[in-house]
């Protein structure tokens, strides 16, 4: 059996390291001992019960979902799945696409049926997380009452010293009190966000290291720093608190139960600027040029920077979405006109279906294929004894490993050089699979000439037509479309 194998430790500590090692090593053994295949280690180094930055726990589920393996192994189910809830979901996976689970305390064999302990497991894993969640929530609240600060990331515009908020020694204070001046001379939250994008100063998510930062500062952004008290000087915390250990949704505080420390850092802005800015937010009405919903939104996207189309009416056409928003900073206008899009899309359309309805190229069409069925039958054969050869190679490599002939490092790298490979070839042998299947063709072109029929005679593009036949269109900086459609019959098109 092909086998993914995920892994968890808590942090990246020395003995942590260590213990890595030694699952890996643990693991190595068991499938040599049970003659196995490894498909692959998801290994998280994560702490806490929430799945939500566990990406490759996620991967794993998806793979599984994909069937790129047969037996999920663990060496306890706490290691996969620390509540309830997340526990089923991947026992569900597993089962409804016929995948196996291995948990190495007992909890579940699906290979021997073993799963009649699985909830019990659960339950009590579950617990023993919301006891320790509740440990450290306690902690925390202590924390606070002594004017420490206890969040994850300082307000933009401070650092923490000595668990106190401390204006950082650059010109982000700056930024934010020059955010508050803009917004009470008149400016809105997309136009104070649009100056600084232009001004060259990075995002509050950039300067706190959030993978996938954005370029462009975001009128939400804005608004987030004119609502925050910490800039006062008052230290007001538990806010917000977690609904419990298995999720990752948060709930407001009511503000009662607020914690306030009255001047426990130094101010950025003077009380009384801060509570024209939230009385300001209450009255002002935001006036913002959204994107009309026409023809083509949810179809048409920019091919550089990849935001949507907005349309347009004075172009009677569209523009690109980031351009629209952020400016010539951001990307250029993409200008492309409804009307040649109708066009060539009405085209494309007319020529499939003077293919599809021509005898003569049709007859032409089952020629050209019934000769190319015969060849790609003996290739097929000879990359699937390729294949088995490769397999059989990894294989060996595995007994290698557990004998400590070769190192972890020697395997990985050959491992990855043989799963290419075997990539590569079964690429290769899916591709002439189809081809050998002229009835998935011709009933696709069955299938097109019926669709077509609901719309002749072809004489304009409906939001209905486009659902039927378009997938996505990606416009260049030139005006030049390219459309991907729904049936390969149409892959010449561009």
């Amino acid at each position: 059996m092909k086998c993914a194998v995920y892994i968890r430790v808590s942090s990246k500590k020395e003995e942590q390291k260590t213990s890595l090692v030694n699952q890996q090593r643990f693991f190595y053994n068991v499938i040599a001992e049970k003659r196995w295949e490894l498909y692959q280690f998801y290994i998280d180094v994560e702490s806490g019960t929430k799945d939500k930055k566990r990406g490759n726990l996620k991967r794993m589920i998806e793979d599984a979902k994909k069937g790129l393996f047969d037996v999920i192994i663990s060496k306890e189910l706490s290691r996969l799945a620390r509540n309830g809830k997340l526990s089923y979901e991947i026992k569900d996976v597993a089962e409804n696409n016929g995948v196996h689970i291995i948990t190495f305390d007992n909890a579940i064999n699906s290979t021997e049926g073993n799963v009649h302990m699985f909830g019990l497991y659960a339950w009590v894993y579950e617990q023993e997380s919301q006891r320790t969640s509740e440990r450290i929530k306690a902690a925390l609240f202590s924390k606070a009452q002594k004017g420490e600060f206890i969040g994850s990331i300082p307000p933009y515009g401070y650092q923490v010293v000595n668990k106190k908020l401390i204006p950082t020694n650059d010109y982000k204070p700056e930024v934010v009190k020059n955010i508050f001046q803009m917004y009470l001379s008149g400016m809105g939250f997309d136009s104070i966000a649009r100056t600084l994008s232009n001004q060259g100063y990075p995002t509050p998510a950039t300067e706190a290291g959030k993978k996938n930062a954005g370029q462009f500062w975001y009128g939400s952004s804005v608004k987030s720093i004119l609502r925050n008290p910490h800039y006062t000087g008052d230290l007001v915390q538990h806010r917000e608190t977690t609904r419990s250990v298995t999720t990752e949704a948060r709930e407001a505080v009511s503000k009662d139960k607020h914690l306030i420390i009255k001047n426990a850092h130094p101010a950025l802005i003077t009380h009384e600027d801060f509570e024209t800015a939230q009385k300001l937010m209450k009255t002002r009405k935001t006036n913002i040029t959204k994107p009309q919903k026409h023809l083509f939104t949810n179809f048409l996207y920019c091919s550089d920077c990849g935001s949507g189309m907005w349309y347009r009416q004075n172009r009677a056409g569209y523009i690109c979405g980031g351009y629209a928003r952020h400016g010539n900073i951001a990307c250029t206008t993409h200008t492309i006109k409804e009307q040649t899009l109708v066009e060539r899309i009405l085209s494309d359309i007319k020529e499939i279906h003077h293919l599809i309805t021509d005898e003569s190229q049709l007859s032409k069409l089952k020629s050209e294929r019934k000769a190319q069925k015969t060849q790609s039958q003996v290739q097929v054969t000879k990359i699937s004894k390729t294949i088995q050869s490769l397999k059989s190679k990894k294989k060996r490599y595995i007994d290698l490993l557990a004998e400590n002939v070769i190192t972890e490092n020697d395997y990985r790298e050959i491992s990855t050089e043989l799963e290419v490979k075997i990539k590569h070839q079964e690429k290769k042998r899916s591709e002439l699979d189809e081809s050998l299947h002229d009835e998935q063709l011709f009933k696709e072109l069955e299938s097109v000439k019926k669709i077509i029929a609901q719309f002749l005679p072809l004489k304009e593009v409906s939001s209905d037509l486009l659902s039927h036949f378009v997938n996505r269109i990606e416009v260049n900086k030139q005006g030049k479309p390219f459309i991907s459609y729904r049936f390969s019959v149409f892959s010449k098109q561009n």
